[in-house]
């Protein structure tokens, strides 16, 4: 029985570039699956793509990024490219996956340290 992928992924962190609004960041998504025996493949670039989100609702990020991903849609353009990479990548380990099925697997949002802080410094206070 060859080994598959149960869920999908996208490590975050913040990007430094301007937004051209002090109110706005980016956000560099890398994307990635993880195959039923616990790895993570990663997509092979750094970043697969950015989200561009409001300062204020950095808490509600991963909402702002499932949007973004337009997860009930087949993947196109950028999307579509990554998940390409992504199922090069799961090829070499010996797991055939395609995209469209990649792409309609549970997602989770996983924030590195630093934009993990700034959501905390985003959430809205009771």
């Amino acid at each position: 029985m060859s080994e598959s992928v149960r869920s999908i992924g996208a490590m975050a962190s913040l990007n430094r570039a301007e937004t051209g609004d002090d109110s706005f960041v980016l956000v560099d998504l890398r994307l990635y699956a993880l195959t039923d025996a616990g790895e993570q493949v990663d997509d092979p670039q750094p970043m697969s793509l950015s989200v561009r989100c409001e300062r204020t609702k950095l808490a509600a990020l991963e909402l702002s990024v499932l949007m973004s991903m337009r997860l009930s849609r087949p993947p196109t353009g950028v999307r579509l490219e990554a998940w390409q990479r992504v199922c090069q990548a799961l090829r070499g380990r010996g797991v055939q996956a395609d995209p469209a099925t990649l792409h309609a697997l549970k997602f989770s949002l996983v924030p590195d340290g630093e934009l993990r802080a700034a959501q905390q410094a985003a959430w809205p206070s009771s």
